[in-house]
């Protein structure tokens, strides 16, 4: 009998599932693709989801074959949302597929948008032949000659491109050079009039991730389509007042920072599924106010608080430490050129600032050019993107070209947008090799005037492609 117990525990043991919430691993995007059909068969949708994540995370860049296994996975496991999206994009792209029969996509095409996107579908199977069914049996995609790196989304760096001439000389408000007018493209997705708590662009998903304030919750939007859907809420994370948030897209983590009454939490999500990890807590030595959040290359977590100090969890860290700076009115913090410092945007310009003693030196600008009002910065090509307050109830688009190192600005353009933005944190984020900013559009009042029509204003994700 003593024998007979561990033996039946064990074989017990063997026969369970992996434990809740633990994320599915697999070695190779081959494996992951294999075992994603596996799962579906055995009804483990969840699992199928997170390994068809990682195996287009890894796997040759937009591979038809793992999108459409993965639009499959997102409809099985509760996103029909998000298999739409990625149905369309496929459609879009003149890739056949069986969308409009496979069994896995049926609560897809039950949403509301199913009707515009079953037409694309059949444009594009109407030019060629459907591909397989089953990524299993697809051959795999030759990989490229030249692999690139693909565009990372937060305050991760996109590659360097070609060097370019300097702006023209003509100038505007504060000593910029003009940039002139930005192509953009406006996607629509609220009209509920939530205030924003953040804003991250998922290059691997092609979505939107958008902090809702008040209502504690993680929305998202993908391209293409015109409304929002919760990717996470309070009631499973934990949050308190969402307040910024930020994408590490190299370990596939969602970072968001939160508050309420004096406390205030460090989040950590899976971004491929929204699923809590863990929470820690921000040091209170004052009431917590989280206005931004950042991560670095390497992984660090840097939190910046209106009250003047830098939150830091360091990579692999379990707890938060937090400096002091001698700034006074901080508005944002993005990733520097070196691990060990950022740039944080204060009331009276930019700064470079040591992560771990939280000392600040002055970024110089070119003569005539005032670094103030900088509302949201974002790292971005070989310096940085920012929001800058225009004194008009609108800001403008900037971006800042640095020496090597980030201690002066060589060049400042700004462009001719207005951007009315929304209620809540005047939000940045690089989407690519073009920008992202959250706010009203254009033809709409904002809340406090009189609407021309019985819609609210709409809330609006613009995307500007920067020359």
């Amino acid at each position: 009998m003593p024998r007979t117990v561990p033996i039946l525990l064990l074989a017990l043991a063997i026969g369970l599932p992996a434990a809740a919430g633990q994320p599915a691993t697999c070695d190779g995007w081959q494996a992951c693709r294999d075992q994603v059909e596996a799962a579906i068969g055995d009804g483990a949708f969840e699992r199928a989801h997170d390994l068809a994540w990682r195996a287009v995370q890894q796997g040759p860049k937009d591979d038809p074959a793992l999108l459409f296994l993965l639009a499959r996975a997102q409809a099985l496991s509760g996103r029909p949302e998000d298999a739409l999206i990625m149905v369309r994009r496929l459609a879009e792209r003149g890739v056949a597929t069986d969308a409009a029969t496979h069994p896995d996509l049926e609560r897809a095409r039950a949403r509301p948008g199913w009707e515009a996107v079953s037409a694309l579908v059949a444009r594009a199977a109407a030019a060629k032949p459907a591909m397989a069914a089953s990524v299993a049996d697809a051959a795999p995609a030759e990989p490229s000659a030249a692999p690139t790196t693909p565009a990372e989304s937060g305050n991760a760096r996109v590659p360097e491109p070609k060097p370019k001439p300097e702006p023209a000389t003509t100038t505007v408000a504060g000593g910029y050079a003009d940039g002139g007018a930005l192509e953009e493209d406006i996607v629509p997705f609220s009209r509920d009039g939530f205030a924003t708590g953040g804003l991250a662009y998922d290059a691997v998903s092609h979505r939107f991730l958008i902090g809702d304030r008040d209502h504690r919750k993680i929305r998202v939007v993908g391209e293409g389509l015109d409304q929002a859907v919760d990717l996470v809420r309070a009631e499973s994370a934990g949050f308190r007042s969402v307040r910024a948030l930020a994408i590490d897209p190299k370990r596939g983590d969602l970072w968001v920072a939160t508050a309420g009454g004096d406390a205030g939490s460090l989040h950590r999500l899976q971004l491929i599924s929204g699923r809590p990890i863990s929470a820690l807590p921000l040091e209170a030595t004052a009431p917590v106010a989280p206005i931004d959040l950042a991560v670095t290359g390497a992984g660090r977590v840097l939190v910046l608080d209106a009250n003047g100090r830098l939150a830091t969890l360091a990579p692999g860290a379990a707890t938060v430490s937090s400096v002091a700076l001698a700034l006074e009115g901080v508005s944002s913090v993005a990733a520097g050129p070196a691990e060990g410092e950022v740039f944080v945007a204060h009331a009276a310009g930019l700064a470079r600032v040591e992560v771990r003693s939280g000392r600040a030196t002055p970024v110089q600008g070119p003569a005539g050019v005032s670094l103030d009002g900088l509302l949201r910065i974002r790292a971005y090509r070989d310096g940085l993107a920012a929001l800058r307050d225009a004194g008009d109830g609108t800001a403008r688009l900037v971006v800042l070209r640095l020496q090597s190192g980030g201690r002066r600005v060589r060049a400042a353009t700004e462009f001719d947008r207005p951007i009315r933005l929304g209620d809540g944190a005047p939000d940045l984020a690089v989407a690519g090799d073009a920008l992202a900013v959250v706010g009203y559009d254009h033809g709409a009042a904002a809340p406090e005037e009189p609407a021309a029509s019985p819609l609210p204003p709409a809330l609006v994700v613009r995307r500007l492609r920067v020359p």
